[in-house]
């Protein structure tokens, strides 16, 4: 009986125990989350992605066959096709069979078309993919501002950026989000609306709750701009700070550092030998923010970084006599938050340990570098660059200080760009270098004191994708170099300046130049001052004058707008010097040229020219002042003046060209040899055959004074306009003196080679020559019978000879002729100082003499009048 009892207790025992063992199983198994199918194609998002702009959105994913467990977040998929984006899977709970699975997409897609995300929930695997359109918005500079600037961990945060942009296109946007890294937990908003065209803002509305403190950043974006803001979020009403969890604190004193690193499990190893910290981060989902502190006098900080990165300097030091004080080893993008109310500094070695590595300055990156924070932070260079990137720079909001340099201040192998802050350099070589890339200055405050070149673009590869262009759109700029051959502002292709802000170039070195363009120059706007002292002098290494200017252009040049001043004051120095064309469209340009002329032998030289272009020269408005020991304004293929004032005040020949083309404006000339010279090239001992060289005067105003006026040594025609001439030989020509339209009054006091109005001029005219000169001090008068004024004219020197025609002379007329007399009222046409034509007053002959009483030919146009 009792064995029977055992015998059926056994049995249950054992059926027990196989039971739980088969539960068991079947718990374990069901512990992975699975499902059936996973279909991207039925996916829908929660916004629109345009390209150029931040984008936070959800995309909701259907299922089948879950099986109703947890399954946990997802790592970061980047996007292909469209790049810019991560996709992460978020956390949940799988629906027994259907349902859906959220993935956050967040970043800037860098173009339109379709961002695809290879996504995998519960064992399955599927091709997520989001339309990305086109934007219609465009801007061209962009400063971001956050308030209220601080926030409070665990508090809810209502806050704005507003956006101020310049460049607005009008064009329409989509809603555009962006999600905070550092600190998480806030988004900033901007609703969908259209750009102004031109200037305008828009309002981010930052909300959410900080789930820590520390410091939360926003990359922001929009119509093809970024910009980045930060946001302070302290400590809850506790009072115990408590670092953001995406933060490594590392805290330096003197030979020592401290390390608190919440990610020591998370793939980011820091390893400490005195006080050089190294980070190794594998981790590729979170940009993790290193926050340095303290000083260290003997320490660095360098890091290896698979995933973008922050580095948040919070008044640290760090002295490394043996190499870089920050050390960048990581091709991704470091942004560099320098925190506001600190300053930071970093000095390296003049001598570096020998390393494999790159380790080119005092804070060296392989990576693109993105400065940001109203901080401080100075930087000494006692080996070479103070900031080196080999990758882009971009200075969004800084107070940078590189207080020395061996080499750079600041040099990226990519572009260089700004848009606000400050940035002060003082280097023994450059100062600011992008040497395979582009220069962009949108704003900010710029002070390079420089050896060599100031701020440079200097590619001159074959690399056909790269633009070494300098453009300045905005920003306050203060350059002074003072090397042989330093150029304070450089590119080897276009520069372009169009800035409402003032630019201050100094250049003192021997052939140094201001601006220097391998390619086109544009002037748009701004207030742009260039002073250059340097001499001429031969440079052995090219077998050539190398010759300062305030402006070197070896392609074309426009001045479109601002206001221009050029003072060369160097042996030979020029003020604009272009290889090509030269457009002024606009604006005041100012230029004085008034060094002496360099000679090297007696076939090179450099003469001291205001304004020299080898290719056409063309005036359509705005106004130039010229000052200049040699030539005015000389073109080596033509001048043609449509409108705007050109004034040349000094000179030894005020325009010169092969072919002059006077369609309006003002052109008021002033030299001690020709006034004004149409030449192909000067002859040795003279000559006077027609070149075909030529004057066309078709409108406008011509005011000449020189000791030949206007000495062409082809032909002169005159159309149109008003023709005012005096000079030793008012005017000298060699071929063609033809007058068909306008008013011309000309005087010398010089027979020798003065030319009568050619016979075949269509308009009446006179040759008027008298045996006593006219002074300086007096006038000449011509009226009609009735008394009609039709020229009074007072010569700038004693004035013996004349020429005049004017469309109201008519043929078989009688007219008069005084020397003598008062004008009162009025003033000289086109302005000019001291003499000229008289217009808008009242002649009087009081004391005058009739020096002729002459009645015009009934068929002659040209009449030859002797008194």
């Amino acid at each position: 009986m009792i064995r029977r009892s055992f015998s059926v207790v056994g049995i249950m025992l054992t059926f027990i125990l196989v039971f739980q063992a088969c539960k068991t199983d079947e718990i374990t198994t069901v512990k992975t989350a699975t499902i059936t199918a996973l279909t991207c194609s039925s996916a829908t998002f929660s916004a629109t992605a345009t390209s150029g702009a931040s984008y936070t959105g959800t995309a909701t994913v259907p299922y089948t066959g879950g099986n109703g467990v947890e399954y946990a977040a997802g790592t970061a998929v980047a996007s292909s096709g469209v790049t810019g984006l991560t996709a992460t899977l978020s956390a949940g709970v799988l629906a027994t069979g259907a349902g859906t699975a959220n993935f956050v997409i967040t970043g800037t897609p860098t173009t339109s078309g379709t961002a695809n995300f290879s996504i995998d929930l519960g064992g399955q695997n599927c091709t997520l993919s989001l339309p990305v359109a086109v934007s219609k918005a465009s801007i061209s500079t962009l400063i971001c501002t956050v308030a209220p600037a601080i926030g409070t961990n665990g508090t809810a945060y209502n806050g704005t950026v507003t956006m101020a942009y310049t460049g607005g296109n009008g064009g329409t946007y989509d809603v555009s989000t962006a999600s905070s890294t550092g600190v998480t937990g806030l988004t900033a908003t901007v609703a969908a609306g259209k750009l102004a065209n031109g200037a305008g803002n828009l309002t981010y509305t930052i909300s959410g709750t900080p789930t820590s403190s520390g410091t939360a950043i926003f990359n922001l974006s929009l119509g093809g701009q970024s910009c980045t803001v930060t946001l302070a979020i302290a400590a809850g009403t506790s009072g115990t700070a408590t670092a953001a969890k995406d933060t490594v604190v590392i805290a330096y004193s003197g030979t020592s550092a401290s390390i608190n690193n919440p990610y020591a499990s998370s793939g980011v190893a820091v390893a400490v030998s005195g006080a050089d910290v190294t980070v190794t981060s594998t981790n590729t989902t979170k940009e993790i923010v290193y926050l340095l502190s303290g000083t260290a006098t003997k320490g660095s900080f360098k890091i290896y970084s698979e995933y973008r990165f922050n580095i948040t300097m919070k008044g640290v030091s760090l002295t490394n006599s043996a190499g870089p004080a920050i050390n960048i080893q990581s091709s991704k993008k470091g942004t560099i938050n320098i925190l506001a109310g600190t300053t930071n500094n970093l000095t390296d070695g003049a001598t570096y340990a020998t390393s494999k590595e790159d380790q080119k300055g005092t804070f060296f990156s392989e990576g693109q570098l993105s400065f940001m924070g109203t901080g401080t932070l100075n930087v000494t260079g006692l080996n070479k660059h103070a900031i080196v990137a080999d990758d882009y720079i971009a200075i969004s909001e800084a107070n940078i200080v590189v207080k020395s340099a061996v080499s750079d201040g600041i040099h990226a192998n990519d572009y260089f760009q700004m848009d606000n802050g400050t940035v002060n350099i003082t280097s023994s070589s450059d100062g600011i270098v992008a040497e395979e890339g582009y220069v962009a200055i949108n704003g900010g405050t710029i002070t390079v004191n420089s050896v060599d070149d100031g701020i440079v673009a200097p590619y001159e590869g074959t690399d056909a994708t790269i633009t070494p262009y300098v453009l300045i759109k905005g920003g306050k700029i203060s350059v002074t170099t003072t090397g042989d051959k330093g150029n304070a502002i450089k590119s080897e292709s276009y520069m372009t300046i169009g800035t409402a802000d003032a630019i201050t170039l100094t250049v003192s070195g021997k052939g140094s130049k201001g601006i220097k363009t391998g390619g086109d120059f544009t002037l748009t706007a701004g207030t742009i001052k260039i002073t250059t002292s340097g001499a001429a002098y031969y440079d052995t290494e090219d077998k050539d004058i190398a010759a300062p200017a305030g402006i070197n252009c070896d392609k074309n040049l426009a001045i479109r707008g601002g206001s221009l001043t050029i003072t060369s004051t160097g042996i030979g120095a020029k003020g604009i010097n272009i290889d090509g064309t030269a457009t002024v469209s606009g604006g005041t340009t100012n230029i004085t040229a008034s060094g002496a002329k360099y000679t090297y032998s007696s076939t090179m030289t450099s003469e001291a020219k205001g304004f020299k272009s080898d290719g056409a020269f063309v005036m359509n408005n705005g106004e130039l002042t010229i000052s200049a020991t040699d030539d005015g304004l000389k073109s080596g293929a033509s001048i043609t003046v449509n409108d705007g004032t050109i004034n040349v005040t000094k000179s030894y020949e005020g325009m010169e060209s092969i072919i002059i083309t006077i369609n309006g404006g003002v052109s008021n000339l002033l030299a001690s040899n020709d006034g004004l010279n149409t030449s192909y090239g000067t002859v040795t001992g003279g000559t006077e055959a027609n070149d075909n060289s030529s004057l066309t005067v078709n409108g406008g105003v011509l005011i000449v004074g020189g000791s030949d006026g206007i000495d062409s040594n082809g032909n002169l025609y005159i159309k149109g306009g008003t023709t005012i001439v005096s000079g030793n030989e008012g005017i000298d020509i060699n071929g063609n003196f033809i007058v068909s339209g306008g008013t011309l009054i000309a005087g010398g006091p010089n027979s020798n080679m003065t030319k009568s109005i050619g016979a075949a001029s269509t308009q009446v005219g006179m040759f008027i020559k008298s045996s006593a000169s006219l002074p300086a001090t007096s006038i000449i008068h011509i009226e009609d019978a009735a008394g009609k004024d039709l020229v009074t004219f007072k010569p700038r020197i004693a004035t013996s000879i004349f020429h005049f025609s004017n469309p109201s002379l008519a043929k078989n007329t009688a007219y008069k002729i005084y020397f003598g007399g008062a004008y009162t009222g009025g003033s000289f046409v086109g302005n000019s100082s001291g003499w000229g034509l008289y217009t808008g007053g009242t002649y009087s002959n009081t004391g005058a003499t009739l020096k002729s009483s002459p009645t015009t030919s009934a068929s002659a146009t040209v009449n030859a009048l002797t008194f």
